[in-house]
This record gives C-alpha cells, sequence and structure tokens, in this order.
C-alpha cells in the first residue's frame, strides 16, 4: 500500500470515529442541531477554531464578527455556534478537516453555488486547504460549457461572500465572461442581464471592464509589433 493510500485509510477512520462519536471533545451547533467533534482535528486546521477553543484572541478576524466574549463562551462550553449556515454546509466542513475532501455521506450532489459557500468558509475560518479544494470545484464547474443564465446569479454570491483580497473566484467568473461560448456573446450582446447586474455587483462590472481594457491594450501592442 502506497502513502496517498494510506492516509487517505487513515483521515477515513478518523471520519469514521468522528460519526460514532467515540473520543469527541467538543461540538459545533447549527441551530438545534449538534455535530460532535475533535478538538485536535479541527484546531490543528483552522487558527479560528484554535482561538475558540484556548482563548487567544490575537488571530485576526477582519471578515467575521466574532466578538471576545462569545469566544470565551465557546471555550468554556466547548461548542462553536455555526447556525449562520446550513446543516449541509457544516457536514461538509467537518468531512473536509477530517477527510481532506466533502461531501462523505449525504444525498445532496453540491452545486456550484455550494462550493462558493464552501470556499467563503475556508477563507472565513482560516482553511485555507478547503479554500482551494472549492475553488478547484468552482473552476472545474465553470469549463463544464455553463451557459450565461446558469453563471450570472453565481456572480452576487462570489462578491458578496468573499473579502476583496480574495480574488480566487472573482478571476474566475470574470475569464468566463470574457472567453467565447457558444450562444454566450450574443446574450451578452442584448444586454438583458447589464442593468441587474451593475445595481447588484458593481464591482464586477467594473472589473469586466478593466480585464476587457487590458486584453484590448495586450492586443493592441502585441498587433504594433508584428
Amino acid at each position: 500500500m502506497d502513502n496517498e493510500s494510506e492516509n487517505k485509510n487513515f483521515r477515513k477512520s478518523l471520519w469514521q470515529t468522528r460519526h460514532n462519536q467515540e473520543f469527541t471533545d467538543f461540538t459545533f451547533t447549527c441551530g438545534a442541531s449538534r455535530f460532535p467533534v475533535h478538538k485536535v482535528i479541527i484546531c490543528s486546521q483552522s487558527k479560528v477554531f484554535h482561538a475558540a477553543c484556548t482563548r487567544q484572541f490575537e488571530v485576526s478576524l477582519p471578515f467575521i464578527l466574532m466578538d471576545i466574549a462569545n469566544m470565551t463562551q465557546e471555550s468554556s462550553t466547548n461548542t462553536f455556534n455555526l447556525s449562520e449556515f446550513s446543516d449541509d454546509y457544516v457536514q461538509w466542513l467537518i468531512d473536509f478537516l477530517y477527510t481532506g475532501t466533502y461531501p462523505m455521506e449525504t444525498s445532496k450532489v453540491p452545486t456550484l453555488a455550494d462550493h462558493i459557500y464552501m470556499f467563503a468558509m475556508g477563507d472565513m475560518y482560516r482553511i485555507e486547504p478547503l479554500a482551494q479544494y472549492a475553488a478547484d470545484k468552482v473552476r472545474i464547474g465553470l469549463s463544464q460549457g455553463l451557459n450565461l443564465e446558469e453563471v450570472l446569479p453565481l456572480i452576487p454570491q462570489v462578491y458578496n461572500s468573499t473579502p476583496e483580497h480574495r480574488q480566487e473566484l472573482r478571476k474566475m467568473v470574470v475569464k468566463f465572461m470574457i472567453s467565447p461560448a457558444h450562444g454566450k456573446n450574443q446574450a451578452i450582446e442584448e444586454r438583458e442581464w447589464y442593468d441587474d447586474m451593475a445595481q447588484q455587483c458593481p464591482e464586477f462590472i467594473k472589473e469586466l471592464l478593466f480585464t476587457c481594457m487590458e486584453r484590448s491594450s495586450s492586443r493592441a501592442m502585441f498587433f504594433s509589433l508584428i
């Protein structure tokens, strides 16, 4: 058995231990739902969860409004409230922390919108491998010949759920809009989407325009050298 297979089996055994609620010492709460976990698993991968468990508040949290009193309570009660997310997202977060992938057991197949939320969770709780895993899923999804109508509703979600310094998903949706695709150019030229998008997500319109101008400038420079 190679090292990769051994690692997968080890992580799966950890996940099974949590699934059986063996030796769990911390709990994620989501509304009325409770998700027992192991501190050593969650704290070793997230500075936010580590701070909540140890009362070390030096971690910078510009993207989460989390006060010290709440984190102190979470430390003393061995719980962490994730009620702003759905049960599915909390379970997928746990799946990733234990196995490096998600979902493990669910009847729901993740959509692009789900992966965008998981990217936001990875950034919010400082779990960079989760953010990158979710970003890869979004990249793959956008490359599978989606039409404009399928992608437009995702753009405000991308911009509203991630901070400005996280450009990965923003660049992906801008790239999708300027790349050639069957039927997309005609839909864009009709401009049925523009007014709504300009109102909902002006930052996207600015970045789309800037990218188009950059490409035009690069193309003009190329032809001037011929």
